[in-house]
């Protein structure tokens, strides 16, 4: 078994939340170590809305500090991640047949706008034909108009756990991904051991203090690492549907009550396609054997189909679905009524150097980062040094300059699909085409992507299987075809750039495809979307 240094501390879970925090802690000078089981957001933090929002759901359910705390991580992520996060109108259509009085929004919407001091403009309400103009196949007799907030959307939503991890790397931390941790265990210097395998070799290392930061897999990390049994989460699983959007044309996203709970649905454009979600239920069975049931696609559509025309979205228009599973606090009420605040738990002896974070949104990741390494140094009884995450920008926001340009060999769909993707750092792909055109070339009209931008998520984003790059990189893999018509170019650049022998590749694309068929969702009676 090989061992390694000492490190001040090790984080499990290589999520958004795993990840800020290791980011956190090595821009403050700790000595750490990531590690996470499959790839960076391979769970929740690549399964979700990907709305940056200011937390209107939350002001219902009267969670003030959490609905503040969003709206000031909205304004900071749209500082430090311009390229991923960009401002967004949000469409709230008020339908005649609603479920809450129009006035109750309204009420809601203003005081969002005060809690949010100017950062972003003021919700403004449409009449009714406005709001036909503006969505086209709307449910005109059942509209009375529609109220418009500002909010932030972030397409590539997985991209801000990739950045976080390689933020991390550049800042000394030592970055893992595909290396599960199989136990921990207390040394007699009252330190934590941690156990790991990677490449089929078993590893470990000590740490003044552990992070199990696992997501949905907090009480069964805990179990199979220490032996311990825990009963922190409630699992709540989010599905979302992407549809053809033939039959709708959205620029800006919508917000659809749902007839049956009152619950807010998402409908917004997304790949080429339109996503919808979410779901909210609990779940008692493993992460993993999670899936989409079809009675979740039927509620998502129900929703829908109440604000549009008949026919304007049919069963036949979904093409898949995917889920993801939020580790939220334990609860005996309903999923969707339990807090998302972030819970920082620590254990008793002889495991009180072991932390286990969980909770919290998408929008917030940064502030729990911020609090749990605040948590570790008070733990360590180390002074505090000043965080300084809200105002140094991720890798693609960074303003940077190289000593060559080699963009005249992308096309211009290709050169803004790369700043769209990797923002500043696009200069260091485009830079990969240098004495090799085939980079550089467009292999796909509808997306502009090139292979630049795959050997680039290998050999400096961590990437290391086809579904890596697809799904996590370049979100390739989620437009209408699933990414299969570049399969082909993708086996020519790994064979050639990668030196991926044609075992890997083999098996790299029989695990893909086999994963893009389990959220295939052709048959009304599928259970689809396997997390």
């Amino acid at each position: 078994m090989r061992s390694l240094a000492d490190y001040d501390l090790i984080i499990v879970g290589g999520g958004i939340n795993g990840t800020a925090i290791c980011r956190d802690a090595a821009m403050r000078g700790l000595t750490t170590l990531l590690l996470e089981a499959k790839d960076f957001a391979s769970g929740a933090s690549g399964h979700n809305g990907r709305m940056i929002h200011g937390g209107l759901r939350y002001l219902e359910h009267g969670d003030i500090g959490l609905v503040m705390e969003a709206l000031r991580e909205r304004h900071t992520l749209l500082k430090i991640a311009p390229h991923l996060v960009r401002k967004s109108s949000l469409i709230i259509p008020v339908l005649r047949d609603a479920g809450r009085p129009s006035w109750q929004l309204r009420l809601g919407l203003l005081t969002l706008d005060l809690m949010d001091f100017g950062r972003f403009p003021r919700h403004k309400w449409l009449d009714k034909n406005t709001v036909a103009a503006s969505v086209p196949g709307i449910h005109e007799e059942n509209l009375k108009g529609a109220f418009v907030m500002s909010d932030a959307y972030c397409a590539n939503a997985e991209r801000l756990t990739i950045e976080n991890a390689v933020s991390s790397s550049e800042a000394g931390a030592d970055v893992r991904n595909y290396t599960p941790v199989t136990a921990i265990a207390r040394t007699e210097a009252g330190a934590l051991e941690v156990h790991w395998q990677e490449n089929k070799t078993n590893h470990r290392a000590t740490a003044r203090m552990v992070i199990n930061s696992t997501g949905a897999w907090v009480d069964e990390f805990m179990l199979k690492a220490t032996g311990k049994k825990t009963a922190l989460v409630t699992k709540a699983t989010g599905s979302f549907l992407v549809l053809k959007a033939a039959g709708i044309v959205l620029h800006d996203a919508l917000f659809i009550e749902s007839r049956e709970d009152g619950r807010p649905v998402l409908v917004a454009p997304w790949q080429g396609n339109l996503l919808v979600g979410t779901t909210d239920r609990k779940v008692e069975c493993s992460v993993e054997d999670t899936e989409t049931t079809d009675r979740e696609i039927e509620y998502l559509l129900d929703a829908i189909e109440r604000a549009f025309k008949p026919g304007v979205i049919q069963r036949s228009d979904v093409l898949y679905a995917y889920n993801g599973v939020r580790p939220l606090p334990v609860s005996d009420g309903p999923s969707h009524k339990v807090t998302r605040k972030h819970v920082i738990h620590r254990h008793k002896a002889p495991l009180d150097r072991l932390i286990s974070v969980y909770g919290g949104k998408l929008s917030t990741f940064r502030a729990l980062a911020e609090d749990v390494t605040d948590a570790v140094f008070r733990t360590l009884e180390r002074p505090v040094p000043r965080c300084t995450t809200a105002k140094e920008l991720l890798p693609g926001g960074a303003s940077e300059a190289l000593d060559f340009d080699l963009s005249s060999q992308f096309s211009d769909q290709s050169v803004d699909r790369l700043n769209g993707l990797f923002g500043t750092r696009a200069t260091r792909v485009i830079a990969l085409a240098k004495n090799k055109p085939e980079l550089a070339e467009n292999l796909d009209d509808r997306t502009g992507a090139t292979a630049a931008e795959w050997v680039y998520a290998v050999r400096h984003e961590h990437a290391q299987s086809l579904s890596d790059i697809f799904l996590r990189r370049t979100l390739l893999g989620y437009g209408p075809d699933r990414g299969k018509k570049l399969i082909a170019s993708f086996k020519t650049i790994a064979r050639k750039h990668l030196r991926w022998d044609e075992q890997k590749i083999a098996s790299d694309l029989e695990e893909y495809l086999g994963y893009i068929a389990s959220q295939s969702c052709t048959e009304p009676d599928n259970m689809a979307g396997r997390g």
